[in-house]
């Protein structure tokens, strides 16, 4: 078992932008797409991937500290520490990730099988939501087999929300085929429905075409994509108090992002659209009542220029939420890094207006900064038994996180546990 662990622990351990493209390879030879344009769409997607993330990590890295320092301006300091996307140490190292790999990958077989899920869940690399959770549960009940059952139920849940999805972000992102079943990201969507539902009925607001394209004929040049990042970056300088020099360099940062990003996910798209439209032609050929949605990275959700527009407008509002939302506790530096996959998900159903997925973004973080906190206790003893963070715990630090800490369907599986008597 440890071999096996250790070999599933190396395989996961090569990250999305390898992953993505191995599996993508092997569904091609499966599915009969052919070696050559199997290895060329699967390439591709892995290097768009890797360009997509360095500029994602390059305005996320720009950002964090001008959103610390404004925090520090206004005397913020919460109790909690932002661990975000650490929790993948936990999604990756807890005993029984090996077990829970397998298993939803047997279980989601059987489901597309039966039909109870449209959702061929490919995206091996997202599993980790699911894998994370499970850790927390490892942590909560002291049984890997527990941990495995919660995970797995995670990760069907997440099945099922992509099958609702799928055709909004196919018809909206031009990628047909695809599903994306992640985490935070697809509940996202959930959520937005009936948001956006009750904003479309409010007047004025629901005439009000803030698309970038409305903003760009209403306001010019300052409506350009490249310029509106520039004045947003900008803007974030000047509020966190940078001189000179670092207003314009976080500007032209932000003004780079929103050009190049959409570029990367046109490259994305050029290596998986073959490929999964391939898939989809075999299973009509051989099963003609049947519809296979391909699982991909949630990544590829952000093309659009909506996306990172709204979510650079969110970053000092969650700053600002967070210091007057009574009860917070966790000041979200760190997990900043989630909002632009969150706008990339609720775009398709605001139809890329802007003010519209600023509005459900800062009603989405809500409830996520208020599990945060309440989740910390289980959080942080997951990372004591990884043995990870010891010289904060030991100092008497609590961990949070908004990606998975603040998880509402996670924190639902977390109660449940609890009600059958489970505890710390």
């Amino acid at each position: 078992m440890v071999v096996l662990q250790n070999a599933v622990g190396w395989f996961l351990g090569l990250g999305s932008t390898v992953i993505v493209p191995i599996v993508l390879i092997l569904l091609g030879l499966i599915f009969r797409v052919g070696l050559a344009k199997s290895i060329r769409g699967g390439v591709t997607v892995g290097v768009g991937l890797a360009g997509l993330f360095l500029i994602v990590d390059l305005i996320v890295a720009a950002l964090q500290p001008a959103v610390a320092a404004l925090a520090t301006r206004m005397g913020l300091e919460l109790a909690l520490v932002d661990v975000n996307w650490a929790d993948a140490g936990i999604a990756w190292g807890w005993p029984g990730v090996a077990a829970l790999v397998f298993s939803i990958i047997i279980v989601n077989l059987i489901m597309v099988y039966f039909r109870l899920t449209k959702t061929l869940w490919t995206d091996v690399w997202s599993y980790w939501h699911g894998s994370a959770l499970a850790g927390f549960v490892w942590a909560l009940t002291g049984s890997v087999t527990w941990g495995v059952v919660g995970g797995v139920a995670y990760l069907i849940l997440g099945s099922l929300m992509s099958d609702m999805t799928a055709k909004k972000y196919q018809e909206f992102n031009e990628m047909p085929g695809i599903g994306v079943p992640c985490g935070t990201t697809v509940q996202a969507s959930i959520f937005a429905m009936p948001v956006v539902w009750v904003l479309d009925r409010i007047p004025g607001l629901k005439d009000w075409d803030a698309s970038p394209e409305g903003i760009r004929k209403r306001f010019g040049l300052i409506g350009e994509p490249v310029i509106l990042g520039l004045v947003l970056g900008m803007l974030i300088g000047i509020a966190a108090g940078y001189n000179v020099q670092g207003i314009l360099g976080l500007g032209m940062q932000v003004a780079t992002m929103l050009l190049v990003l959409p570029r990367m996910v046109s490259i994305i798209s050029e290596g998986l659209v073959p490929i999964t439209m391939s898939i989809v032609e075999f299973m009509r050929e051989r099963f003609q009542d049947r519809e296979i949605f391909v699982a991909v990275d949630c990544a590829v959700l952000l093309g659009h220029p909506a996306v990172m527009a709204a979510s650079v407008i969110m970053f000092p509002l969650a700053i600002l939420m967070a210091a007057v939302l009574p009860g917070v506790q966790m000041l979200p530096i760190a997990s900043l890094a989630v909002i632009p996959f969150w706008a990339g998900a609720i775009v398709p159903y605001t139809r890329g207006n802007v003010i519209k997925t600023v509005i459900v973004l800062a009603l989405y973080s809500i409830p996520f900064m208020y599990l945060a906190t309440l989740t910390a206790d289980v959080h942080t003893a997951a990372f004591a038994n990884m043995g990870q963070f010891t010289a904060e715990i030991d100092a008497g630090l609590q961990l949070a996180s908004w990606d998975m800490g603040g998880d509402p369907i996670g924190f639902v599986i977390l109660n449940i546990f609890k009600a059958l008597g489970f505890s710390l």
